[in-house]
C-alpha cells in the first residue's frame, strides 16, 4: 500500500509539481514580471508588521534569530521592548530579512510567501503518495490543499499559513492509532521530533492546535490499543513539541500571566464566542468570491453574523462536498469499526474543541486567554477532506487510462485553484500601494538627507503596538511605513500597550503644541511626524498652531497625509523616567492643580466622556485605577464613584490581595458608593474586575464594553 520514499519517480513528481504551483501563484497573483513581485497586493494592517518584522530581521539578524526583543530602531527615545510580545517563525523572517537585502523587503515577502505554497502543496503530495494514491490525483488535491481560504489569506502573514506540516502530523496520529506491529519505527520517531521542534518554534496557534489534535490522536490510540511502540512517536512529537514552546515562549507567557500592566495583547472573554468554529463557515463561500451568487452569499451571511473570521475556514465547492462524503461514509462505516473511523473522529473533536462554549472556551476561562481565534483550527478539516478526495478519485479512476485521469485531475486542479481564490491578477490596486511606497521611499530620502544621521522622529497620533486597531482614519501598523524604508532613523512607534514609555508618549501628546515641541527638544527629538489621519479634526488646529509657532516644515510628497515639522533638539538631551506615576493619564477630562491625591486611569481604560455634570470612563473585563499619593505620609481617604454596568453580572474591587467592594449591578447600578482607603505615599492601584459579560454599543462604536465608573471623586478624610 504505501509507496517508499527512495523511489526518483516519486521525487520527479514532487519537483514537477513545485514548478506547477509556483506557474499558479504567479497566475493567482498575477506575478508575471520582477515589477510584480515587487508590488504589495495588501500594505495596510498586518502585512505592515510582517514587513516590519522582515525589516528587523534584516537590520539585526543575530539579535532576531535569538529574541527579537529589542529593535534598535523603535520606541525613541528609548528601545523598543519587545520580551512580553512573542515574535514566532523566527528563522523564517531572518532568512526572509538577508533575502531582502539581494531583492528589496516586498519582493523577497512575496517570494518566501510564495514557497509557502509549494512546501504545503509538495508536502501533502508525499504524504497522498506514501498513502498510495495515484500520482495524478494526490497532485490535485495538493493543489486545492495549498491554495485553500486559509492558507491563501494567511500567506502573507509567512508564519500562520506553515501548514506544511499538518498533513505528516494526521499521519503520524493515523500511524500511532493502528494495532499492527511496527517495522521500522525510527523514521517515525525522527518525524515527531522534528515536527515537534518546527512547530513549537513556528506560530503558537498552530502549535496549539497541532497539540489538541495530536492529543485527540493518542487518545484514539489507546482506545484502539495500538502497541506503544506505535505511540511512541506522536508521544516523542507531543514531549518536544510542549517543552521547546515553553522553552521558546517562556518570556512572553511570564509577562502575560504575570501582571496586567505587562500583558501586550488585550484578551476578552467574549472573543471565545466572537472568534469559534462555526462548522456552517466550511461551506460559506467569503464576500469576495468570483462568482457573484456566492460572493452575495458571503455577505448577507457577513452582514447577519458577529463571526470574526469567517472567510479563512472556507473548504470551496469540491471541499465542501468532500467533507459531507466523508462524514457520510465514515458514518456508514462506524456501525461496523466505529474506532477506525480517524478522520471523523478527528472532525468531532476540533469541533468540540472550537465551538462556542466549547473547550476551547472554559480554557479560555480558566487563564489560557491566548488562542481566541479557534476558528482557525478549522484548517485541518481541509487537510482530511483532500486525503478523502484523493482516496475516491484514484479508486474511482482506477481502471481509467492513465491519460484521461492526469486530464480529469489537471481539470479539477485548476477549478479548485480557480474557485477557493479571489480576483487578486488585476494590477489597478498594486499599483496604487507601490505609489505609496514610492513617496514614501523619496519622503524617507529627503529626510535622511536633510536630518542628522540617527535623528529621532517622534510620530503621532500615539500608538501602542500590536493591535492597536483604528485611530480616527488611520488603519493600524501605518506608523511602521517610514520605519520599512529608512536605514538610520529612529522613531518613536514600536512600544507595547503595557510599556511605561508608551505613558510618556502619551502624556507629551497631550501637552499644548508649544509646550510639546519644548519637550520633544529636550529629549533630543528632530523632527514631529503628524498624520492627519489619525484626528478627528485632521490635525487641523494642531498644525496650524505649529506653523503660527514659525516650526520649519519638511516638504512632503503630494498624495502623503502627513505633515513633519522640524525640531531643534538641545545639545545634551535629556532622558525622562517613563516610570513615574505623573505619566499616567488623568483619570478626568481636566484635573486641579496639584492635588494631594491624582486619580490616574492606569490601565484598561477607554478615554474619559463627558456630558453636563457627568464624566465617566468604560472599561471591557479588568481595569486599574491609581490613586497617587503625592505626600511622604500616609493618607486617609474616601472614593465615590456610581458604577454602571448591565445586569446580572457583578462589579469587583480589590487591592493588595483584598476584596474592598463588591456588588451585583441590579442592586448597585447608578447608585453612589464609597469606599474607605488609606493610600501609602505612592502610587496606589486598585483593581476593578468585571463577573459577567461585555456587550458592543453597535453602530459606529465597536468597543467591548462592561462596565463604568461615573463621577469618580476622591477627598481627604
Amino acid at each position: 500500500m504505501n509507496r517508499p520514499f527512495c523511489s526518483p519517480r516519486i521525487w520527479w513528481q514532487a519537483l514537477l509539481l513545485a514548478a506547477a504551483t509556483w506557474l499558479a501563484v504567479m497566475a493567482v497573483f498575477g506575478r508575471w514580471t520582477w515589477a510584480d513581485w515587487s508590488a504589495p497586493h495588501w500594505l495596510e494592517g498586518d502585512p505592515l508588521e510582517v514587513y516590519a518584522r522582515v525589516k528587523i530581521a534584516a537590520e539585526q539578524p543575530r539579535h532576531a534569530l535569538a529574541s527579537f526583543s529589542d529593535p534598535a530602531r523603535l520606541g525613541a527615545p528609548y528601545v523598543a521592548d519587545w520580551r512580553a510580545y512573542t515574535v514566532p517563525d523566527r528563522i523564517v523572517f531572518v532568512l526572509t530579512g538577508l533575502l531582502s537585502r539581494s531583492f528589496g523587503l516586498v519582493a523577497a515577502v512575496q517570494l518566501v510567501s510564495a514557497l509557502g505554497f509549494v512546501l504545503n502543496a509538495v508536502s501533502f503530495f508525499l504524504c497522498a503518495r506514501w498513502l498510495g494514491r495515484r500520482w495524478e490525483w494526490a497532485a490535485a488535491a495538493a493543489l486545492g490543499f495549498a491554495f485553500c481560504n486559509y492558507n491563501l489569506r494567511w500567506g502573507i502573514t509567512l508564519s500562520l499559513a506553515q501548514t506544511f506540516t499538518l498533513p505528516p502530523l494526521v499521519l503520524l496520529c493515523a500511524y500511532a492509532a493502528r494495532p499492527a506491529p511496527v517495522r521500522r519505527r525510527l523514521p517515525w520517531l525522527a518525524l515527531g521530533a522534528a515536527l515537534g521542534c518546527w512547530l513549537a518554534l513556528g506560530n503558537p496557534y498552530l502549535a496549539f492546535f497541532a497539540g489538541v489534535v495530536a492529543s485527540g490522536g493518542g487518545v484514539l490510540a489507546l482506545l484502539r490499543r495500538a502497541p506503544r511502540s506505535r505511540v511512541a512517536p506522536l508521544a516523542v512529537f507531543l514531549v518536544t513539541l510542549a517543552l521547546v514552546f515553553i522553552a521558546a515562549n517562556f518570556h512572553y507567557a511570564r509577562a502575560h500571566w504575570g501582571a496586567a500592566e505587562t500583558s501586550s495583547l488585550a484578551r476578552d472573554p467574549s472573543d471565545f464566542q466572537r472568534y469559534a468554529l462555526r462548522p456552517l463557515e466550511w461551506f460559506v463561500p467569503p464576500a469576495d468570491h468570483r462568482l457573484s451568487a456566492l460572493a452575495a452569499l458571503g455577505r448577507a451571511y457577513q452582514a447577519n453574523s458577529s463571526a470574526g473570521e469567517f472567510f479563512y475556514a472556507y473548504l470551496g465547492v469540491l471541499g465542501g462536498a468532500g467533507l459531507v462524503g466523508l462524514v457520510l461514509l465514515s458514518l456508514h462505516r462506524a456501525r461496523r469499526f466505529p474506532l477506525r473511523q480517524a478522520a471523523l473522529g478527528g472532525l468531532l473533536w476540533i469541533v468540540a474543541f472550537g465551538l462556542p462554549y466549547g473547550v476551547n472556551s472554559w480554557l479560555g476561562h480558566a487563564g489560557l486567554d491566548v488562542f481566541r481565534a479557534s476558528t482557525r483550527i478549522a484548517i485541518f478539516a481541509a487537510v482530511w477532506v483532500a486525503f478523502f478526495l484523493a482516496a475516491i478519485a484514484s479508486r474511482l479512476t482506477h481502471r481509467w487510462p492513465r491519460g484521461l485521469s492526469v486530464a480529469a485531475a489537471s481539470i479539477l486542479a485548476g477549478f479548485m485553484i480557480w474557485e477557493q481564490t479571489p480576483s487578486l491578477s488585476a494590477r489597478t490596486a498594486r499599483q496604487a500601494n507601490v505609489a505609496r511606497l514610492d513617496a514614501q521611499q523619496e519622503l524617507m530620502a529627503r529626510l535622511e538627507a536633510e536630518l542628522p544621521r540617527g535623528a529621532m522622529i517622534f510620530q503621532l497620533p500615539v500608538a501602542p503596538f500590536p493591535e492597536a486597531g483604528r485611530i480616527a482614519a488611520l488603519p493600524d501598523y501605518e506608523h511602521f511605513l517610514p520605519f520599512l524604508f529608512s536605514t538610520e532613523l529612529h522613531f518613536s512607534y514600536g512600544h507595547l500597550g503595557s510599556a511605561a514609555a508608551l505613558r510618556w508618549e502619551r502624556s507629551i501628546a497631550h501637552l499644548p503644541p508649544r509646550k510639546m515641541v519644548g519637550e520633544l527638544q529636550q529629549t533630543g527629538f528632530a523632527a514631529l511626524w503628524i498624520d492627519r489621519r489619525g484626528f478627528a479634526d485632521e490635525a487641523v488646529a494642531l498644525v496650524r498652531e505649529l506653523q503660527m509657532a514659525k516650526l520649519p516644515e519638511i516638504a512632503v510628497p503630494a498624495g502623503l497625509p502627513v505633515n513633519i515639522f522640524r525640531l531643534r533638539p538641545v545639545p545634551r538631551p535629556t532622558l525622562p523616567d517613563p516610570t513615574m506615576p505623573f505619566f499616567y493619564e488623568p483619570w478626568g477630562v481636566t484635573e486641579t492643580d496639584d492635588p494631594p491625591v491624582r486619580a490616574l486611569a492606569v490601565d484598561g481604560w477607554y478615554p474619559p466622556e463627558r456630558e453636563g455634570d457627568r464624566a465617566w470612563r468604560w472599561a471591557s473585563q479588568r481595569a486599574i485605577l491609581g490613586l497617587w499619593n503625592t505626600d511622604v505620609a500616609r493618607q486617609k481617604v474616601r472614593v465615590t464613584f456610581v458604577p454602571i454596568g448591565r445586569p446580572p453580572a457583578r462589579l469587583q474591587l480589590h487591592s493588595g490581595g483584598r476584596t474592598l467592594w463588591e456588588g451585583a449591578f441590579a442592586d448597585v447600578s447608578n447608585k453612589p458608593q464609597s469606599v474607605d482607603l488609606v493610600l501609602t505615599p505612592e502610587l496606589n492601584r486598585l483593581t476593578w474586575k468585571l463577573d459577567g459579560k461585555t456587550f458592543v454599543p453597535g453602530r459606529n462604536d465597536r468597543r467591548r464594553l462592561g462596565f463604568a465608573l461615573e463621577n469618580l471623586s476622591v477627598e481627604l478624610k
